[in-house]
């Protein structure tokens, strides 16, 4: 068999960044609350109105240079703890994109506020992809465990509100996580059409996680004149 040389494409795709993980603020109540046998004792637990109270704005991460996924979920806020909710603010800057990655445990609706967004989605093996563009006051949902991706399609910023069907679904990051096995695996799942030097360059351009967004196409960032 020929082996297979890593096109520019390729080598992009395995570069980008993954979704952010975020850290649990409050592990102790975290717990209380999961355990609280009533509703009320749930509520007794968060006496403050600022435990009911979550700033995207405000969060370190806010930016748009190139963006951030900001989640309000059991590890930030835990008010949504038993609720069975996260919400999520999502920012892209000028091409800007979320790489391609899945939910292990929740359904993902998304909905563009600016911006127009052009999404991507392989349900599972079998499955062809489904290609939607959003513009404002448009959305389209991600089933669980289904591959996605989404791209700021514009020269301006994109702004989007997603939410996921749990208050803990999980990202886990087709790169990271396929370059994150055993290298004479990954070679093997490439139908052995992969050299030890292409293996080498692939897993050193492979960034470790970060906010969840990263620049995106070589065509948009080229009629953006960003590259």
């Amino acid at each position: 068999m020929a082996r297979m040389s890593l096109t520019p494409l390729l080598v992009l795709s395995l570069a980008w960044a993954a979704s952010a993980t975020d850290k649990t603020l409050n592990s102790t109540l975290d717990i209380s609350l999961a355990q609280a046998p009533t509703a009320l004792d749930k509520v007794a637990l968060l006496p403050s109105p600022s435990d009911w109270r979550f700033d995207f704005f405000a969060q370190p991460t806010y930016q748009y240079n190139p963006g951030a996924v900001i989640n309000a979920n059991a590890a930030t806020f835990p008010a949504t703890v038993g609720n069975g909710l996260t919400m999520s603010w999502v920012n892209l800057g000028p091409c800007a994109m979320q790489p391609p990655h899945y939910h292990p445990r929740a359904s993902n609706y998304i909905v563009v506020i600016e911006g127009t967004v052009e999404t991507y989605m392989i349900p599972e093996n079998g499955g062809e992809l489904i290609k939607v563009l959003l513009e404002p006051g448009q959305m389209t949902l991600f089933p669980k465990g289904s591959l996605h991706s989404m791209q700021n399609m514009g020269c301006d910023k994109a702004t989007l509100v997603s939410a996921l069907s749990t208050e803990d679904p999980g990202t886990h990051n087709v790169a990271n996580g396929l370059f994150g096995l055993p290298r004479d695996m990954v070679a093997a799942a490439f139908g052995g059409s992969l050299s030890a030097d292409d293996l080498d360059t692939i897993y050193g351009k492979i960034p470790p996680v970060g906010t969840g967004v990263t620049l995106g196409s070589a065509s948009c960032l080229k009629t953006c004149h960003m590259k």
